[in-house]
């Protein structure tokens, strides 16, 4: 119910996802209008001759002329620099989505990429207001789509006093050049990460021609290491929308308690806020 729970307070911003909550006449659980686009077979419902579409929520991006970069993804018509590991063109490898009516969501706050045509914009909510503008347009917020679950917070003790518990990220995988080595991102490791045991990571690293990696230099072990790195869990992931007076984010209100900060609360670890 974590989720449902969430996305009913997002009523005002979050019209999109409470449209398919409410729409299906199936008797689909309360998390139904989560979806995973790159299953396969129709994942979202169709009900009363509307028809939905599985989104991704996750802006993850590279820059292929620079591994190590921290990029936003570049949309078409959009800003942002590097190319979207698991959205816009690529979003059917993306494991974590949203159903959205199609044609529900305005032309300003909706992609038009191949793959993605008519989705949300996904976005970053950790974001600066610089890339928010960039990528979602001047005026707009970015609300995660679902919240984070105890299983996706490792316990870090490089932080706070004792350490503390913070959302994995790839960057903690191990044999990945991680200084953590805080996971394995197996399929049941985590309940929110992307691309569970990096199985798409590969697929976008197969799809790059020779001439590609040649140009920038770079090899397929350079570039799946680097897709490995961007990998996420839930508080990573969001969508852009349209700001404005009484619309908020509840996930980003200041009295809101994540599952790593509740988490650092019951152990009475210090130091990490």
């Amino acid at each position: 119910m974590r989720l449902l729970n969430i996305l009913l307070g997002h009523t005002v911003v979050f019209g999109v996802a409470i449209l398919v909550s409410s729409s299906c006449g199936v008797n689909y659980p309360p998390t139904a209008f989560r979806c995973s686009p790159g299953a396969s077979g129709d994942t979202c419902p169709t009900e009363s001759g509307s028809v939905y579409q599985c989104c991704s929520d996750d802006p993850a991006a590279l820059l292929l002329s620079n591994l190590g970069a921290t990029v936003t993804p570049d949309y078409q018509g959009r800003g942002g620099d590097g190319t979207p590991l698991f959205s816009g063109g690529n979003n059917p490898l993306s494991k974590s989505g949203m159903c959205v009516k199609v044609g529900s969501v305005p032309p300003a706050l909706a992609l038009a990429d191949i793959n993605a045509q008519g989705c949300p914009v996904p976005c970053n909510p950790n974001w600066g207001s610089g890339d928010l503008a960039d990528v979602c347009g001047a005026g707009t917020i970015c609300c995660q789509t679902t919240e984070l679950e105890p299983e996706d917070c490792v316990l870090d003790l490089d932080m706070g006093d004792n350490g503390c518990y913070r959302p994995v990220t790839g960057t903690d995988i191990m044999g990945t050049g991680s200084s953590t080595n805080l996971t394995n991102w197996g399929g049941t490791k985590h309940k929110t990460h992307q691309d569970p045991s990096g199985t798409n990571c590969e697929v976008f690293v197969q799809g790059l021609p020779p001439s590609v990696l040649s140009s920038n230099n770079i090899s397929s072990a350079d570039v799946l290491r680097a897709c490995y790195h961007r990998l996420t869990v839930a508080d990573q992931r969001g969508f852009c929308l349209g700001g404005g007076p009484g619309v908020f984010c509840p996930l980003a209100q200041p009295n809101y308690r994540d599952a790593c900060e509740q988490l650092n609360d019951q152990a009475f670890l210090q130091g990490c806020d």
